[in-house]
């Protein structure tokens, strides 16, 4: 009876609006995102941001930007209407937020929207009142000089897209998330934020991207950023701010991206940020950042989704190191200017450690330790011999419960973590062995283990052999996409070999060039950790002191490879402070 029916049509408009909007309009907090990067496109000074329920009932935002004429504002509504975009030149070159033409029509399509503007040459105003994405009004107002856009209900009438939104504090924060965002990237604009009746952030204007940090997150928490800015490279500039050594968080809420000025998510950049942290923060953590990337838009493409958050790079590799050795290079600096400076104070800083658990290796032959313990016998084997002040003026007075060195120098009293100063040590001589040797050494497995992977998958193993090779692993073929992995990396101590290799091939196969590096590193700085525990219990001042000189030495001597402070300064002003001497 329907075979000869058509099964195949052409949506209606309103059906397609609403379509579309699921790919813009994802939550409140997408709604608050497009309507803040249309306000500071539209040059505005400052921007009120009011949600109710978590942006569920209602969400407004306020500008005194340039406003739009009646006829720009009805044409605003019209989907892919944009005022950015002319030709694909402008596509390539974009520096606006928005430019697509579809965050308004989207949002008016799923609530009860209204929108009022008013041109910074005209005296009298427009509002447009849209209902579920049907045209209610246009009308003329009398309203001062800016854009104000209201979003009440939404997705009222998607009740299946309605019943996904979470609770309305799950909701807010990630609201606050967007606005705090937005406050970093245009310390130049004024944001007021109203949850209800509630004031959230309140902050004026700023030409200072480190005040509006301290502004949004407190002098405690600021004055443990250091300030980035430098880059090689003239065509990629690097700036912000990063986290000390030891500043750690359970995930990445405290790290804001932006290229270009717009916030952006990008894995590459996270791996290029992990690389730079690599053995100063423990693992599992992650730092603070405030990074901002200036590169020629031609180098990105922000039209890979309609959020616009994503971001791909032409030359990712070479951004990636950019980031790395920006962000290492600026740790160093501060390092050095610590260490050369007589003002300085080295401060304890970061959150309480969590105790270190060890992996056994399952059917290995552990060559870890050989490598650790040829590191550990040159640092004991070392003279205590040195033409540089820094040391000449440090004197030992002995050890506190054979843990902490007690040391004078020029400004009071310095405390040394015997355990963690060695383990800096060594993580940094093997560091550097593995790296003048040009591969990771191995270990051969006792009994080997097959493994199958794809087609492509196995093609892609044999095809980049060498790599896998100076990364420290060691296979051949057995059979159909079957290899029988000999070897793998000296330094790794995992109980499960073979989902890790498959973990690492994975990675790499899908760009992660580092992966397997990554791993290694990981592992090794497990492996010091053990290794300074097990070593260095010598109580002779003449063994502190080559110690000492060491850790100096190291690129960076203040923390251990998970971020505690290796070293502890209490000035002599302090200590007579705290004995009442004057």
């Amino acid at each position: 009876m329907f075979e000869n029916q058509s099964k195949i049509r052409v949506m209606d408009e309103k059906l397609a609006s609403q379509v579309a909007a699921g790919e813009v309009v994802e939550s409140p907090a997408s709604i608050v995102k497009e309507l803040i990067e249309n306000s500071i496109d539209a040059g505005s000074g400052n921007i009120d941001i009011i949600v109710e329920r978590g942006g569920k009932a209602l969400v407004k935002v306020i500008d005194d930007g340039d406003g739009m004429t009646r006829d720009d504002a009805v044409l605003s509504i019209e989907r892919h209407a944009t005022s950015k975009l002319s030709n694909k030149y402008d596509l390539n070159n974009i520096s606006t937020y928005g430019f697509r033409g579809e965050a308004l029509p989207s949002i008016a399509s799923v609530s009860d929207f209204k929108l009022t503007s008013t041109h910074k040459k005209d005296d009298i105003g427009t509002e447009i009142i849209i209902k579920g994405g049907k045209l209610i009004g246009v009308n003329e107002c009398g309203t001062k000089r800016g854009t104000q856009v209201e979003v009440r209900s939404l997705f009222y009438n998607i009740p299946a897209r309605k019943k996904f939104l979470k609770s309305n504090s799950v909701e807010f924060s990630k609201i606050e998330k967007i606005v705090l965002t937005a406050a970093i990237s245009t310390p130049n604009i004024a944001y007021s934020f109203y949850h209800g009746r509630r004031v959230v952030i309140k902050i004026g204007k700023s030409n200072c991207l480190e005040n509006r940090i301290h502004e949004l997150f407190g002098s405690e928490f600021s004055e443990q950023l250091l300030n980035l800015e430098q880059s090689n490279d003239k065509e990629i500039r690097i700036s912000g701010f990063v986290s000390r050594p030891g500043i750690k968080f359970n995930q990445r809420k405290q790290q804001y991206l932006f290229v270009n000025g717009r916030s952006v998510k990008s894995t590459a950049i996270n791996i290029a940020v992990n690389e730079a942290y690599s053995g100063l923060i423990e693992k599992g953590y992650q730092p603070a950042i405030f990074l901002f990337i200036d590169i020629n838009p031609n180098e990105i493409d922000v039209n890979v989704h309609p959020s616009k958050q994503e971001i791909k790079f032409n030359q990712i590799t070479r951004v990636q190191k950019n980031i790395t050795d920006s962000i290492t290079e600026c740790i160093k600096r501060n390092f050095n200017n610590n260490i050369n400076s007589k003002e300085s104070r080295v401060e304890p800083i970061g959150l309480d450690p969590i105790g270190f658990k060890s992996n056994k290796s399952v059917d290995v032959y552990d060559e870890t330790l050989e490598l650790l313990e040829t590191c550990n016998e040159e640092l004991n084997s070392q003279k205590i011999l040195s033409e540089n002040d820094n040391y000449l003026n440090y004197k030992i007075h002995g050890l506190l419960k054979n843990r902490f060195a007690l040391i004078e120098n020029e400004e009071g009293l310095m405390i040394m973590s015997k355990r963690s100063a060695h383990e800096r040590v060594l993580y940094e001589q093997a560091l550097k062995k593995i790296e003048d040797d040009g591969k990771v050494p191995m270990q051969s497995l006792l009994v080997p283990i097959s493994m199958n992977f794809k087609p492509d998958e196995f093609e892609f193993i044999f095809k980049n052999e060498n790599k896998f090779k100076n990364l420290g692993f060691a296979f051949e073929r057995f059979g159909v996409n079957t290899i029988k992995l000999d070897g793998v990396p000296s330094l790794f101590e995992s109980t499960n070999i073979e989902e890790c290799f498959i973990s690492i091939v994975s990675r790499m196969f899908g760009g992660g060039v580092n992966a397997a590096r990554d791993l290694s590193m990981e592992a090794l700085i497990s492996s010091v950790s053990v290794m300074a525990s097990r070593y260095f219990d010598s109580r002779s001042l003449d063994e502190l002191q080559g110690l000492l000189e060491n850790l100096l030495d190291c690129d960076m001597p203040y923390v251990d490879t998970r971020g505690r402070p290796t070293l502890y300064q209490i000035s002599f002003k302090d200590i007579e402070r705290k004995l009442g001497i004057k």
